[in-house]
């Protein structure tokens, strides 16, 4: 089988730092740390990232992940502290760390191994685009109704490096569904598409100023720069127009994003008119969509049962600072569709990020929290009877999903429209820093995307 070497020519050599004991040894800071070489019999590809110390490898769908065996060759004086049977047969399917020491140096590498898995990443027909479930390996494209879809012009993209056999043609009719097949490394993967006429009614964006150009908080300038950017036609309303009257039933989902220093919104928010035009919009089956400090707003419109929209908060009179680690959440429901199709890390099958390390963030949080002090005592199902919410996402570090709710549901079966409620502090919009890249901020797209077409009506 074919053998792929990975050479790494330069790593940064991280110092232990350790004092000397009593005798007065030295440190011994002269050996290498290095890799020579790492080799895994019938790797389809192995790939080495420099920067973050990642090596990845791609296997054929076959292959037992579980019992790789890896030839690694060190330099002299080196050896290999972590893992215990670093030349396997080793579970390379989770993260693991490979720790090279020599003396008093040390450097971590973080193998992952996954299956071949060729991917349509994106798709859209004309402005209309595609929401992709990759577990099912499904696309839905949202379509004016009444439209003709018998002559219609896919635009797409794929995994780098796979090829699409089928179709050929670039003109296609959708009057049924569509099978795209993929090929990567000899393996096939199809994709199935569907057009599904709908109404589709224009999303709207609540803010204070009476237009797009008077948005002064940059979050929410954000927030709306993309929205306008991504979805057909949406439209800006100022809590003013609502006031004055404005006709809520045009749209087919709401959104109140507002993100600013202090657990607060607008006075205007709170107008009576305001609150009363929201409800009956919610009552008449208008789905909501409240993030960052408009989850406060649920209140006034009796979201929940017990009229709480959440029990821990804090970070809101926080100034912009570069997180140390990457931030994101924990899914709890697998298959909502608000999950579809964000991209998680190999290894990882229930968690995602939103905010890579370095990004600059302030680190607002509002948030259901079930532990013991809160009279819950990790229950969430009770919390559920009391609030009348459901749990969707969790704390990252919540592996038991018993402690928190980052993102919540109110889902009726009275009439009333399905409201999803985020005030977590990876759902930020604003980098304060533009010369850091935000590496997920297309599962912040993603998950906002799937987030405003689950609630359309």
């Amino acid at each position: 089988m074919k053998k792929i070497i990975i050479l790494l020519l330069s790593l940064s050599i991280f110092l232990f730092l350790g004092c000397s004991d009593d005798k007065g040894e030295k440190i011994d800071n002269s050996g290498s740390v290095k890799i020579s070489s790492f080799i895994i019999d019938g790797a389809k590809e192995l790939t080495f990232n420099e920067n973050k110390g990642i090596i990845r490898a791609i296997f054929p769908s076959t292959t037992d992940l579980t019992q790789l065996e890896p030839k690694v060759t060190l330099p002299d004086g080196a050896s290999i502290a972590s893992p215990e049977k670093p030349e396997g047969p080793i579970d390379l399917s989770k993260e693991t760390t490979y720790r090279i020491v020599n003396g008093n140096l040390y450097h971590d590498y973080k193998v992952l191994a996954s299956h071949v898995n060729a991917q349509i990443i994106s798709f859209a027909i004309g402005k209309y685009k595609g929401n992709i479930n990759h577990k099912t390996r499904t696309i839905t494209v949202p379509y004016p109704e009444n439209e003709s879809v018998t002559d219609l012009t896919p635009t797409f993209s794929i995994t780098n490096g796979a090829t699409l056999v089928s179709p050929t043609e670039t003109s296609l009719d959708f009057t049924n569904p569509i099978k795209f097949e993929l090929t990567l490394y000899d393996e096939t993967f199809i994709y199935e598409a569907t057009i599904v006429p709908a109404k589709l009614l224009p999303i709207a964006f609540v803010g204070e100023a009476q237009a797009p150009s008077g948005i002064k908080e940059a979050d929410n300038k954000a927030a709306w720069n993309w929205l306008d950017g991504t979805f057909v036609e949406p439209q800006y309303i100022s809590l003013d127009e609502i006031k004055e009257g404005l006709d809520l039933s045009n749209f087919g989902v709401i959104w109140y994003h507002h993100d600013d220093n202090g657990l607060s919104i607008p006075n205007a928010a709170l107008n009576v008119d305001v609150v009363n035009a929201l409800k009956a919009y919610h009552q008449n089956g208008g789905g909501l969509f409240l993030s960052g400090s408009a989850i406060t707003l649920g209140t006034q419109l009796e979201i929940s049962k017990d009229g709480v929209m959440f029990n821990n908060e804090w970070g809101w009179t926080n100034n912009s600072s570069a997180i140390g680690d990457n931030w994101g959440m924990r899914i709890v429901k697998t298959d909502h569709p608000i999950f579809q199709g964000l991209r998680q890390e190999i290894g990882e099958s229930d968690r995602f990020y939103l905010q890579s390390k370095g990004v600059n963030c302030k680190g607002h949080n509002a948030i259901w929290n079930f532990e013991s002090w809160t009279g819950y005592d990790f229950n969430v199902a009770a919390w559920t009877e009391k609030n009348g919410g459901f749990q969707l996402a969790t704390r990252i570090e919540d592996e038991a999903m018993n402690m928190n709710a980052t993102i919540a549901e109110y889902n009726y079966t009275d009439g009333r429209g399905k409201v999803i409620t985020i005030a977590h502090e990876s759902y930020d919009w604003y980098n304060e820093d533009n010369s850091i890249e935000n590496e997920y901020k297309d599962n912040l797209n993603t998950l906002t995307n799937n987030i405003l077409n689950y609630l359309s009506k």
